[in-house]
């Protein structure tokens, strides 16, 4: 394997890191612009109920606090997405450094070897290897 092999590997294994991390944020977006879109549909709602006169005053009460119950369990869903997302990145982070290292290491392997075949190969004299 060659440094281009391994080099090769590096970019490959960062760009399915990355494409994970792209795709948990997009699912993060969804989610978001979803909880917009209905809150802004219960606003239009609502507007349009408090618009028209002789209104029960319970029934509105009641709503809020179904509203309100709802609006709590999407945003504690949306925390939890938002942790996932927070976790999936940072395992991405720790891949990609791992990676990294295993990449450093080979090439220092491959240099050294290429180095000590160096100074086997030539007169003790001519090359000495520097450290």
């Amino acid at each position: 394997m060659d440094t281009m092999d391994v080099i090769g590997a590096g970019a490959l294994l960062v760009g399915i890191v990355t494409l994970c991390v792209a795709v948990l944020t997009l699912r993060s977006a969804q989610i978001a612009v979803q909880l917009a879109e209905a809150r802004n549909q219960h606003l239009r709602e609502e507007q349009i109920r408090l618009s028209k006169p002789g209104e029960q005053l319970k029934v509105l009460e009641t709503e809020l606090v179904q509203e309100r119950l709802e609006r709590w369990s999407l945003q504690e869903e949306l925390n939890q997405e938002h942790g996932e997302r927070l976790e999936a990145q940072r395992r991405v982070e720790q891949a990609e450094q791992e990676a990294l290292k295993r990449a450093t290491q080979q090439l220092r392997e491959r240099m050294d070897h290429y180095l000590k075949e160096l100074e086997e190969g030539t007169d003790p004299g001519i090359m000495r290897r520097v450290k």
